[in-house]
């Protein structure tokens, strides 16, 4: 970025005392993610509550079962029903029974072992009397009762079983049936803190309605995309909780090497840990090494995207995607840049990247030519830029830009040649221009469109042009943290996206004679310069639910990339953060990071659905498709009550459906729940709630503040899954093509 990055922090030497700082601060989270919620009461995990005693009868109980376990736990209970006299896992406290009067339900994780399917009741009560009068059966909360191979996550309200406000002395799980049954089993069983919530308010309903066979819009996997800045440094790119994270958020592209760093950044420079001849210096040698970007990408299983420095040379670029792309025995000559120095062959660089652990090519496709470079500073990049630039780039003007400027050793190259030297290494990347969100106009050329810089890029570029790169940041200056500055916020996505958009349409019909690029966004976040995020809205369930509501319209309004910034970023010194995690505090999850691995579990296919609430303010929902027999409704409740949605699939009929949910308290919560659980495994293990339709359809509970993806089975006879088709009289969108690792 920049003035944002500057803004976000020089991130500086962390040294060796903050290095470990941030492994103690791991180990405490890994700690952290064995305990339960704020104020739950643990019965078991890993072993019971010393407080209660097995008075388990007909049932052979193990409590020190070592697999399967749940979320990373050492032990469980495996009980299996004897054949006979209907048995039971009993737990019972002797010494006084629990005031349940500060919980709301009792939960635990159930797997079915290899067979699933036991017919289990389950029975709480006062005092040491067996619970008998108090029961409900597992089935009406987990249809179907355990699931063979899979752990499930089971809620019993309270209310439930006649205990709220009550207290309770005995558990029990016993056989529905008077025979033997398989062996299950149990884990992290507790008593859930809270007041039990009440169940939708009369009239508070949505219908949700999928058109299973309507016109869809491919999702791609790499509209879920991060930034990666190379101030992390190696450790942290080596650290396992990051990388684990990392993979179970679902993030599929990661832009590097850091926003205005990369305006600055000498890849072959930070590569040797020294400044090379000839080559643009390293101005941090403590940070991240092209190889170190390469090991992440391999160990997530991300793809990548680098933004070139555009005050280097072309030969230095295409020497970078050789280094990258290139094949040991490439002999193909990359040759003398204008400033005389000699990058050698494609061959060489590659070379270079397998002597550094590497041997084969990485297959980087994505490319930009810098980052932000309208916002220069003046004093390098001429009269046009503003006075506040924060940019250390060569030019301000758009058409400069694209074409470049002056001759011999102290030219400029542009975007047109640097994509010609990279595209000579390797013919199949794709290399961007940077653009800005509001195009401009020729009539008027000011600040606010940085004197019509897109429009410049839009034309000058032309055919040439692989894709427009934007950074549209919603707020400068972010509302207040109450319920009118939240309603803003949650409100947003839903014109923001689809008025950039028509704009650039719009633009590139008149200044590119129809010829629409793809549009990238390659950061983007709530607000853009976090020394203005006093209340730290960036952090706060808010931002969560804003950046899920906007993926899902960014995929609706054609955008071709789409990557947040960032993946973990460093604290402002207001307590702020960009980052989908926090590498300050063992890389603990902000709430924003859980929109991502919800969409991840969507699709690859966007179908039209409807709904009866206002997508701006109430309820916003997008259905995809799975498979032929598998659809997904990802819903966000934008209020502060309860909405009973019914799903209905148009000509097809639901079987049933799993459902995961991140919730929070409020919009100003920096904590969620995920699937229940409010310190979840790195994998994000927790498993989702099944529900049972009924005829046909499905009815859901979606909580206040959250978000919800229901994964549904469709009966065989559901329609058959339909080819993309573009919407009947619009401008079909360009796609770049799927590069797969």
């Amino acid at each position: 970025m920049s003035m944002r990055t500057m803004c976000r922090r020089t991130v500086g030497m962390f040294g060796a005392v903050g290095l470990a700082l941030a492994l103690c601060a791991c180990i405490l989270q890994g700690v952290r993610a064995m305990q339960p919620g704020q104020g739950d009461a643990l019965l078991f995990d890993d072993g019971l509550d010393p407080a209660f005693q097995s008075w388990s009868f007909d049932a052979a109980v193990d409590f020190a079962a070592s697999s399967p376990t749940y979320g990373g736990s050492a032990r469980a209970i495996a009980v299996t029903y004897q054949p006979g006299n209907w048995g039971a896992l009993w737990l019972v406290r002797p010494g006084g029974d629990i005031d349940l009067s500060g919980y709301a339900a009792l939960r635990f994780a159930v797997h079915g072992g290899a067979t699933g399917g036991q017919a289990i009741r389950v029975q709480a009560g006062s005092g040491v009397n067996y619970p008998a009068a108090n029961e409900v059966l597992l089935n009406h909360y987990l249809p179907g009762g355990p699931v063979a191979n899979e752990w499930r996550v089971v809620t019993i309200p309270l209310s439930d079983l006649n205990l709220a406000g009550g207290s309770l002395g005995s558990i029990a799980l016993q056989s529905s049936v008077d025979s033997g049954q398989p062996t299950f089993y149990l884990d992290d069983l507790r008593l859930v803190a809270g007041q039990t919530p009440s169940p939708p308010a009369s009239g508070v309903s949505a219908t949700i309605r999928i058109q299973a066979a309507g016109i869809i819009t491919p999702v791609d996997g790499r509209m879920l995309g991060s930034n990666l800045p190379a101030w992390l440094g190696r450790g942290r790119f080596e650290d396992e909780v990051f990388r684990r994270r990392t993979v179970a958020a679902g993030v599929k592209l990661l832009r590097m090497p850091g926003g205005s760093w990369s305006n600055a950044y000498g890849w072959l420079s930070c590569e040797m840990g020294a400044d090379q001849p000839g080559a643009e210096p390293c101005y941090w040698p403590w940070a991240a090494r092209p190889t170190d970007f390469i090991n992440f990408l391999r160990a997530t299983g991300a793809e990548g995207l680098w933004v070139v420095n555009p005050n280097g040379t072309s030969k230095e670029a295409a020497a970078l995607v050789a280094f990258f792309n290139g094949a040991i025995d490439d002999e193909r000559e990359i040759g003398v840049d204008l400033r005389g120095t000699d990058w050698y062959t494609v061959g060489h660089w590659a070379q270079l990247r397998a002597a550094h652990g590497n041997p084969d090519p990485v297959g980087v496709k994505l490319w930009e030519f810098g980052n932000e470079v309208y916002g220069g500073k003046p004093s390098a990049g001429g009269s046009l830029c503003q006075s506040w630039g924060w940019e250390d780039v060569w030019t301000c003007d758009g058409t400069e830009y694209v074409l470049g400027k002056g001759a011999g050793a102290t030219r400029r190259e542009g975007y047109l040649e640097f994509r010609a030297a990279m595209r000579a290494v390797d013919p199949t990347i794709l290399v961007g221009a940077v653009g800005y969100e509001a195009p401009g106009d020729p009539s008027n050329p000011d600040w606010w469109n940085y004197n019509n810089w897109g429009l410049k890029v839009i034309s000058t570029a032309g055919a040439s042009l692989d894709f427009y790169s934007i950074h549209p940041y919603p707020y400068f200056q972010p509302p207040a943290n109450n319920a009118a500055g939240h309603a803003e916020i949650l409100a947003k996505p839903q014109s923001q996206w689809r008025t950039i958009r028509a704009d650039l349409d719009a633009a590139f019909d008149v200044f590119a004679d129809g010829r629409r690029a793809p549009i990238a966004v390659t950061e983007y976040n709530l607000v853009s310069v976090q020394d203005q995020d006093n209340a730290q809205l960036m952090t706060r369930a808010v931002n969560a639910l804003f950046l899920a509501d906007s993926i899902g319209q960014a995929i609706q309004q054609g955008y071709t990339l789409f990557n947040q910034w960032d993946l973990a970023n460093g604290r402002a010194g207001n307590g702020t953060e960009y980052g989908l995690m926090h590498e300050d505090n063992g890389f603990y999850r902000a709430p924003q990071y859980y929109a991502f691995p919800l969409w991840a579990r969507f699709g690859e296919a966007m179908l039209p659905v409807t709904t009866t609430l206002d997508a701006a303010s109430e309820l916003s929902v997008y259905a995809g498709r799975i498979d032929a027999t598998t659809l997904s409704a990802l819903a966000i409740n934008k209020t502060s009550g309860w909405i009973t949605a019914t799903i209905a699939v148009e000509a097809g009929s639901i079987e049933g459906g799993l459902l995961y949910e991140v919730r929070a308290a409020s919009p100003a919560a920096q904590s969620v729940t995920y699937n229940g659980v409010s310190a979840p495994s790195d994998a994000l293990l927790e498993p989702p709630q099944s529900i049972d339709a009924v005829n046909g359809e499905l009815t859901v509970a979606l909580a206040p503040w959250s978000i919800t993806l229901v994964q549904l089975k469709l009966q065989e006879s559901a329609p058959p899954a339909p080819t993309p088709t573009p919407t009947p009289g619009a401008t079909q969108r360009v796609y770049l093509p799927t590069v797969r690792r």
